[in-house]
């Protein structure tokens, strides 16, 4: 054999074996992710089950409110409408379930341009 033939064979084996592990791992991924979705999915029918039986009032559970009568000058200078469209996302986002706002507070300061510059550029992805 010339080294070209020779060559050309050892190339189309190498693409084959590659392939040939590349396909076998997303075979293998793929049927892990299966059994891992069906384990999960065993788990939250079995919670849910656990909890109707807990829960045999057919009745959804209200969503616990409390209204506090606080002024600007109490909280931190937080506007009572603030306060409320936050309650709302709040209430939006847990639904039905029960739930308590403890308190509202305003952020520290925001950081410095060249401290954000820094944040973004050592926590960039990959």
């Amino acid at each position: 054999m010339d080294a070209i033939t020779q060559a050309f064979i050892l190339l189309l084996a190498g693409f084959i074996v590659v392939f040939t592990v590349l396909i076998l791992l997303i075979l293998i991924v793929t049927v892990y992710s299966k059994i891992v979705t069906s384990v999960q999915n065993k788990g939250k029918k079995g919670k849910s089950e656990k909890q109707a039986a807990e829960k045999k009032d057919d009745s959804p559970a209200a969503p616990i409110v409390t209204a506090q009568t606080d002024t600007a000058e109490d909280n931190g200078e937080i506007p009572g409408e603030i306060i409320a469209a936050i309650a709302a996302a709040v209430s939006e986002i847990y639904g039905d379930k029960p739930h308590k706002i403890k308190a509202v507070k305003k952020s520290r300061a925001a950081r410095s341009a060249w401290s954000r510059a820094g944040v973004l550029d050592n926590t960039r992805p990959f």
